[in-house]
Formats: C-alpha cells, sequence, structure tokens
C-alpha cells in the first residue's frame, strides 16, 4: 500500500530538525500512539529524502545497555563515515558522542519502542545530564518513538520524571480520518465501493494504518473477501493483534479486565450491568481501563452533566471492540485453533447487522467532528432510556441545532419519530428553543458524502 497522509506531522518533524540546525541547539521530539498506528513508517518518511544522516535503532529490551551502546556506536559510526568510533559501554554516553558530532555535521537520531529503555536503573536521569549538558552547539533532532502510552506519559509529561519540560514535540500519532479511509478504499476497490463494505472495512481496522494496509494489500475490500481473509491462515495477524495490543498496555495478567471489556463490546454498556455476576468491585478496574490504559471510554448524554445513573461505557478502539467481539473468546479461539473458518464467518455474518449499526454511529460521529466545524457533537438519551437521539450537534454562530437519526436501512429512518424524541430533548434544554432546528437521516450510502453541509 503506498504511503497516504500525515502531511501535517511530517511537516513538524521537518521542521523540529530545521530549527536545530539555524539554532544550533538539538531539540527533542516525541512520537507516541497506539500500536501499528504507522509512527516508524511516518519517522522514516519524514526524512527519507534528507542528505543528513538518520540513525535509526529498534530498543527491544533484550540487549544488554554496553551491547545496545556498542551497536549503536557502530551504526552511527557507518553513517558518519567515521573509521575509528570511540568505545563506549553507556547509551548515554553514546548519546552525548552524537551530540557533539552533531556540531559539525547534523543527523537525526531516533529510538524507536523507547519505553524499554525504563529496564536500566538511572537511565533516564543519565540521559537528562548527557541532553541539559550537550545540545548547546548541536544540531540534532533526536526522535523517541514508542507505543506504551502509559509509560510515554510517565516517562516525558509527569513533572517528577528527570525528562519533564525537556521535549520540543509531543506528538500523538492519531488513526486515519473518515475522508482519508475512504479515499483509501476507493483506491483500493476502484470497480465501485458499496457502502456496507466500506463500513465493515472500518469497523475492522477503525483507521489503524498497520491494519488498513492488511486488508488493501490483501484486496479484502468486500465483505466476503474481508471475512474470507480475517479467518483464514493468511488473517493471523488480525487474530493475534488484540492479545498483543493488550499485553502491551497491562504487562500483568488480569482476567478482570477482559471481562471487562467483552462485556462492554458485547454491548453492556452501564456499570451496573457490567457489575453483575462479579464478585469483586469493579470500580478501581473500570477506573484504570478509563484513565490509565485509555482503552475504555464514559459517555454522558449530549450537553448533560456528569451523572453516574445517566454513564455509560464503551470500548475506544474500533479494531480492538471488533477483535474482542468476533475473534476473542475461549470457544472462538478453539474454533480459530481448529481452522473451523466456514463456522467463523457464517457466526460473524449473522451477528455483523446489529453491531455494524452502533459501528455507523460512531463513523457519523467522527465525520461531524473532522467535517462540519461544529461542536460539540454527541448522543443523547433520557433518564429511562425512552428517548435516544443517535447524534446532537451544535452550530454555534448560526444558533443552529442539528439531530440525526443513524441507520443502516433508508427505510428504518423516522423523522416524525426523531421530532418527537428532539421535543424531549428540549424539555430539558429549553435554551435551545429558540434555534433553528435541523432534522437529518443518515445512512451508509452517505457515508463519503457531506450531507449536513447546511451553508445555505
Amino acid at each position: 500500500m503506498k504511503f497516504y497522509g500525515r502531511e501535517l506531522e511530517i511537516e513538524a518533524l521537518r521542521w523540529q530538525f530545521q530549527r536545530a540546525q539555524e539554532t544550533k541547539v538539538a531539540r527533542m521530539a516525541v512520537v507516541t500512539g497506539r500500536r501499528r498506528i504507522g509512527k516508524t513508517t511516518l519517522i522514516r518518511k519524514a526524512f527519507e529524502d534528507s542528505v543528513f544522516p538518520f540513525i535509526y535503532y529498534f530498543v527491544t529490551g533484550n540487549s544488554s545497555e554496553e551491547e545496545m551502546a556498542r551497536l549503536l556506536v557502530a551504526q552511527a559510526a557507518r553513517q558518519l563515515d567515521i573509521k575509528y568510533p570511540p568505545a563506549i559501554t553507556k547509551v548515554s554516553d553514546a548519546i552525548g558522542w552524537l551530540l557533539e558530532s552533531s556540531h559539525s555535521k547534523p543527523l537525526v537520531l531516533v529510538f524507536d519502542e523507547c519505553q524499554h529503555l525504563d529496564s536500566w536503573p538511572n537511565f533516564w536521569s543519565e540521559l537528562q545530564r548527557t541532553w541539559d549538558l550537550g545540545k548547546r552547539g548541536a544540531q540534532a533532532l533526536f526522535v523517541l518513538s514508542g507505543s506504551v502510552q502509559t509509560a510515554i506519559e510517565r516517562i516525558f509529561g509527569n513533572s517528577s520524571e528527570p525528562l519533564f519540560g525537556r521535549t520540543d514535540q509531543m506528538m500523538i500519532v492519531r488513526p486515519f480520518s473518515t475522508s482519508l479511509i475512504g479515499q483509501i478504499f476507493e483506491d483500493a476497490a476502484p470497480s465501485g465501493i458499496a457502502p456496507s463494505d466500506l463500513l465493515l472495512f472500518y469497523a475492522v481496522t477503525g483507521g489503524v494504518a498497520r491494519y488498513v494496509e492488511l486488508l488493501v494489500d490483501a484486496e479484502a475490500t468486500t465483505r466476503e473477501r474481508l471475512l474470507g481473509f480475517l479467518f483464514s491462515e493468511r488473517g493471523t495477524t488480525l487474530q493475534k493483534e488484540g492479545d498483543m495490543l493488550l499485553a502491551n498496555e497491562f504487562r500483568l495478567s488480569a482476567p478482570l479486565y477482559r471481562t471487562i471489556l467483552r462485556r462492554l463490546a458485547a454491548g453492556r454498556s452501564k456499570r451496573t450491568e457490567l457489575q453483575d455476576g462479579v464478585a469483586i468491585d469493579i470500580s478501581p478496574y473500570l477506573a484504570r481501563l478509563e484513565n490509565l490504559y485509555e482503552l475504555v471510554g464514559r459517555v454522558q448524554p449530549f450537553e448533560e452533566p456528569v451523572e453516574k445513573r445517566k454513564t455509560r461505557y464503551r470500548v475506544t478502539d474500533p479494531y480492538l471492540r471488533f477483535w474482542l467481539r468476533f475473534l476473542s473468546g475461549d470457544d472462538i479461539e478453539a474454533q480459530i485453533e481448529l481452522q473451523q473458518w466456514p463456522g467463523l464467518i457464517q457466526r460473524t455474518t449473522q451477528a455483523l447487522p446489529t453491531y455494524l449499526g452502533h459501528s455507523l454511529e460512531d463513523w457519523y460521529r467522527q465525520r461531524f467532528l473532522e467535517l462540519s466545524g461544529l461542536s460539540p457533537v454527541g448522543a443523547w438519551w433520557d433518564r429511562r432510556g425512552e428517548n435516544e437521539i443517535d447524534l446532537i450537534a451544535l452550530d454555534e454562530g448560526r444558533k443552529r441545532i442539528i439531530f440525526a437519526e443513524i441507520k443502516s436501512q433508508a427505510s428504518k429512518l423516522d423523522e416524525a419519530k426523531l421530532r418527537r424524541k428532539s421535543e424531549a430533548f428540549l424539555d430539558v434544554h429549553s435554551d435551545y428553543r429558540s434555534w433553528e432546528q435541523v432534522f437529518l437521516g443518515l445512512t451508509p450510502q452517505r457515508m463519503l458524502e457531506a450531507p449536513w453541509n447546511l451553508e445555505v
């Protein structure tokens, strides 16, 4: 698959390197984002045409510090054309040597999966001293990339940590936008797009670069081909990726975390539903999933304050949500192990209509935020759950409020019912009664349009 998007991120990294050369003060950039989001590809792309040395090191956590220092110096010596490099046994000293070397020749130094450096006592303190003493006069950009966001936030965002305040750029690489997903899908399926196929493509990948690439390279752009790829030996990466993603964050055996996540993926969204049948209080686990691991999000009714009885929870990552629902669990994993592909495809196909309805709501909420310029955007429901509105958005400038119903089939749209629900909302939020009201019906057929273009 060709490289798509990331223009702003590439520009930012190149600008940081340019400033290091102009000011002769080394700069530090941190690039983070969930696993498989495309951080390494982005960094390489940013400097692929540079005439200056690009020194890349993938930190595995399996090497001793002395071995890593030796390998780093050897690689840098080749890049810098130095025949007799110094014998260095500490990584921080190797970085100091490279900072000094950049006085005469600018360079980019990249440590990928830098959180593994945690395994060496005092490393970050040593790096702080090296950096503070060596960055003046240096024409270097030091890029530290990492997938474990909890570790990255602690290392660089905690005021008690040595590198707090040292970064010049903190970049979070996010999934592709809905527009870019649509463009990639159109390029991969030039003979025409079936909206339901695009919706499944989004539900499986969530716009994560590596997952998109896997499906595009496999030409899995129809429901039949996508499910055939996913439930086959060729689909092993996507089958196992959820386990890797969770292990990457948790780094411990915590069955209760998985229980909570699976219940969320199955459609249980209230805390009481998540707690049901579990002897241990789930509150601290749910809080860590939300605040520490950022795998779960708390959802409140649109424009209403936090209230426990109205709070709902959801798995925020589309791929993880799909994996938990269709690729995880003892019975499913047993079928995968036995390669019972037809049964798995049939089971998934039967459950997809309901599942994809929620994915379509996610798509449109995200797309509104990306394209409409309207904010805030959200869903609303009353205390009893009798009235629910899939999407509400505010056009503050024009004093307009948009109510939208999102359905997988146009025949299920009911504007009269949507208007009745909007009255229930306006009974609670009477300040918006004087605003112009706009009512929309959104279906998969309009996924790549901007049907909420309200300029007229």
